[in-house]
């Protein structure tokens, strides 16, 4: 089990949470947790949250896309598993768009790297706005 990683997951939610003026008793209660367990993920004694519960704290804290995409990234490095670290979101995304994993693999058998990456973000970066 990564600790450190855990620890910095629960600094981040604990700031993320003071910062936006909730009590731990709310936030735990509006993401269905107890206030216990909630308090041990802020002190990096517990594994983060199910996807479904990081989902609920984004919305209840009114995250922006940056803390959002933040808080799940420290999820996936804070969990306490072996398994390939990749945001929970991304994970459903890919689950759900075969296409994704096709794109990736193609793009590991032809050797693409960071320029032609960058080519593709820029243009979904502009279609976005």
């Amino acid at each position: 089990m990564d600790t450190d990683n855990r620890l910095r997951f629960g600094k981040y939610v604990e700031s993320l949470r003071k910062n936006k003026g909730k009590s731990l008793r709310e936030t735990a209660k509006a993401i269905k947790v107890s206030p216990q367990y909630y308090s041990e993920v802020e002190k990096g004694r517990s594994s983060t949250f199910t996807a479904e519960r990081l989902k609920l704290l984004s919305h209840f804290l009114v995250l922006d896309e940056d803390e959002t995409h933040t808080l799940y990234d420290m999820a996936a490095e804070s969990r306490s598993s072996n398994d390939i670290v990749t945001p929970q979101d991304c994970a459903d995304y890919m689950r759900g768009n075969s296409y994704v994993i096709e794109a990736m693999r193609l793009s590991m058998e032809t050797g693409a790297g960071e320029k032609e990456w960058q080519v593709f973000l820029d243009d979904l970066k502009a279609r976005k706005g």
